[in-house]
């Protein structure tokens, strides 16, 4: 059965997870690739993309993805680490 304490720590572990997104959308992040896109531009103002993105998701979805991806890997380490502590190991 799962126990209240369990859903409780599964809402909190999505509310940590959401909360940098939701309170920060507005912010001006600038990843990797835009700045390397900058860079590419100084360089070479003529440079033509050989493929176009399938798909570009707007800032705030792009934001959220990363959220999710981060949350789910921090999910399977904190997985691992308490495994091999019931288990005795260090």
């Amino acid at each position: 059965m799962v126990s209240i304490r369990n859903i409780l720590l599964v809402v909190l572990f999505v509310l940590i997870a959401l909360a940098p997104a939701l309170i920060n959308m507005t912010s001006d992040l600038m990843g990797t690739d835009d700045k390397a896109e900058m860079v590419i531009k100084e360089i070479n103002s003529g440079y033509v993309r050989w493929v176009e993105p399938f798909w570009s998701p707007n800032e705030g979805t792009e934001k959220l993805l990363f959220v999710f991806q981060s949350a789910i890997g921090s999910g399977f380490i904190f997985y691992y680490v308490m495994r091999k502590r019931k288990k005795g190991r260090p």
